[in-house]
């Protein structure tokens, strides 16, 4: 039988997680940011798109690393189904992108 979490262990849960969301938007906004500015100082040099792609893949990929760090959270409190559950979104992230990639 499952045992409940208590409720600071779903507080210390939520605040990692919200921790990493936040980590994840400020770098992204900072990179998306340096790179329009750029452009807009030079006017298309190659080092502000490569700044604003960096941007987008963070903001893309904030997402999957909450998920990840969800399910070692969740492994780290032996809490099985969780990380099951974490390993199945992670899986179906990884197949859609594989699948967006192919066509």
């Amino acid at each position: 039988m499952r045992e409940t979490l208590e409720p600071t262990k779903v507080l210390a849960v939520e605040r990692i997680l919200a921790k990493v969301l936040r980590l994840g938007s400020i770098v992204a906004g900072i990179l998306l940011a340096a790179g329009i500015g750029g452009m807009l100082l030079t006017g298309g040099a190659p080092f502000p798109r490569r700044l604003i792609t960096a941007g987008l893949v963070t903001l893309l990929l904030t997402p999957v690393l909450r998920v990840l760090v969800a399910a070692l959270v969740f492994c780290k409190e032996r809490d099985w189904l969780f990380v099951l559950f974490c390993l199945v979104v992670l899986c179906s992230l990884a197949l859609g992108v594989k699948l967006g990639l192919v066509g």
